[in-house]
């Protein structure tokens, strides 16, 4: 499969390295933190995480999608398949509606590729990387099904188109499942209405240290966080 290209994010390097105590005294010139090992990782009082294994010194990057989209070429491949599933239509279509603008924002009718319904049939992709800041980078982009047509009636309803949807500066990363897996959460852009939801990343267990794990991608329907798709994201 090809791999997704991100648009890189400066980051400054950082110059010292992470230790983890019981106590407070540093040794062998690392900073040294009140914290104890959790899943792998060192963990502060307050839950933040210091270091996680291999993400103490490098960056690690995860994706999935349904199905094969080149976004520089344009080639369509539904015989490609990644493993992401949707398993809740309205919530997707709500993701697609406000967070990403991508359909369904005139006030009356949309038909063909302005419809939520012909994005359904189209395919998300998903993917993220971490570093030594321990902030995610998380990116959506999301292809439509294939329409010779599109039209709207009424007025336009939404914000900014976002696709992609690039999530960084409200990323955090976050244990949970008593510290056997963990949750990347970000609001929406604040360009939209996507700006008021909160976006899940759930991984129940699992690592950045394992090739694979276990997802789910949950956003608010109905004024309820919902579970739009789940998957499987591999390490590339």
């Amino acid at each position: 499969m090809k791999k997704l290209l991100f648009i890189m994010v400066s980051i400054a390097s950082v110059a010292w390295f992470v230790g983890c105590s019981n106590n407070n005294s540093s040794s062998g010139g690392a900073i040294s933190y009140n914290c104890s090992y959790v899943n792998g990782a060192c963990v502060d009082s307050y839950g933040n995480i210091i270091s996680n294994g291999v993400v103490a010194t490098s960056r690690v990057q995860y994706y999935d999608n349904q199905f094969y989209f080149s976004f520089d070429t344009g080639q369509y491949s539904p015989s490609i398949r990644g493993n992401m599933t949707i398993v809740n239509a309205g919530a997707y279509q709500q993701f697609l509606k406000e967070a990403m603008v991508v359909c369904d924002q005139a006030s009356m009718w949309n038909w063909g590729g302005n419809s939520c319904s012909t994005w359904l049939q189209g395919s998300l992709q998903v993917s993220f990387y971490i570093d030594s800041s321990m902030k995610p980078y998380i990116d959506f982009r999301a292809v439509p099904g294939q329409s010779w047509y599109s039209g709207s009636a009424g007025f336009y309803t939404g914000g900014a188109t976002l696709n992609p949807l690039q999530l960084y500066n409200n990323t955090t990363f976050n244990l949970i499942n008593n510290s056997k897996g963990f949750e990347l959460r970000s609001n929406g852009s604040y360009w939209n209405g996507g700006g008021l939801k909160l976006i899940q990343i759930q991984v129940d267990t699992g690592t950045l240290n394992d090739a694979s794990f276990n997802y789910k991608l949950i956003y608010p329907y109905n004024g309820v966080a919902t579970t739009f798709a789940t998957g499987v994201f591999k390490r590339y």
